[in-house]
């Protein structure tokens, strides 16, 4: 099966907050090994995410993604981890 760009987007930002509890825009970039050029798709992905509930932030320009309400809900994150 072939991994969409988007599909690695999703899949690396899923395992850096079960890992790290948030993670920067920055980090979802070099932990996918894309470019600066894909800044937009990868941007674009996490905010498809933030809509669906899987992650959260504390304003539209803030660079810190969290767990959304439904990453809070189904993944199996410690709440030491979270903070």
């Amino acid at each position: 099966m072939n991994e969409t760009l988007r599909d690695q987007i999703w899949n690396t930002a899923i395992e850096e907050l079960v890992s790290e509890g948030k993670f920067k825009t920055s980090t979802v970039l070099e932990q996918a090994d894309l470019d600066e050029n894909q800044r937009q798709t990868v941007l674009r992905t996490l905010r498809t995410l933030e809509k669906k509930g899987w992650l959260d932030r504390d304003s539209n320009q803030a660079t810190t993604w969290r767990l959304g309400w439904k990453g809070n809900l189904m993944l199996d994150v410690t709440s030491e981890t979270i903070q």
